[in-house]
């Protein structure tokens, strides 16, 4: 994507409109290439600092709701400014990174960008971000309610101990409970326990009667 005038056209279509002319104004002051990518199951984003000639740039998946797009734009322009600030002395994302979060993030909360109930839950997750927003599951989860693609869906994270579910093809699952970042899972159809990521989608099971216990 060209920068100034032409990002200033395409930012409406990826971030809450409020935002895109603060947005702008870091792009063009930093000298940092904007770039729209596909989705990638890994990541939603990154920086790469300059090399071979070529800028510092920033990549957003193109799929994410314009909340969800502004939290990770935010998220790697901190990172670059930590590498405008420190280059590459400091931790990824350690004290330094996490003061720049914060001060990127804390005007577009206070211009009312997102709405309520994103703000709310954004501004718990800033006073400690850590190096992927997802792990933080109130934000991660209210973020989700955005998507159209996933509104109104239960992830794994969702649904208590005991829970049966099924996911996939046909497999019928009883979650277990939460191991670090991930949930065990035992899955009734081949006896063996599977650790979910706490966002994945998947349709819990009413009448748990209908179905054996492990």
């Amino acid at each position: 994507m060209k920068q100034s005038r032409s990002l200033r056209q395409a930012l409406p279509d990826y971030i809450p409109e409020a935002a895109v002319d603060k947005v702008a104004d870091w792009f063009d002051a930093n000298k940092v290439m904007l770039k729209i990518s596909r989705d990638r199951h890994t990541k939603l984003g990154d920086f790469k600092s300059p090399h071979n000639g070529k800028p510092p740039s920033i990549s957003v998946n193109f799929n994410l709701n314009k909340y969800s797009f502004l939290v990770t734009l935010l998220h790697e322009m901190a990172h670059a400014t930590v590498f405008n600030n420190y280059k590459k002395r400091v931790a990824p994302h350690g004290a330094e990174w996490k003061c720049a979060f914060r001060e990127l993030a804390l005007p577009f909360l206070h211009s009312e960008v997102f709405p309520d109930e994103i703000s709310a839950v954004f501004l718990n997750y800033l006073r400690n971000p850590a190096a992927s927003s997802t792990s933080y599951l109130p934000l991660a989860n209210t973020l989700r309610n955005y998507d159209v693609s996933t509104a109104g869906t239960v992830t794994v994270s969702m649904i208590s101990p005991e829970t049966l579910f099924s996911f996939g093809k046909g497999k019928v699952f009883r979650m277990l409970g939460k191991v670090r970042k991930r949930y065990r899972c035992f899955c009734l159809n081949d006896k063996k326990t599977y650790l979910f990521s706490p966002l994945a989608t998947i349709t819990p099971i009413a009448d748990s009667k209908t179905v054996p216990s492990h």
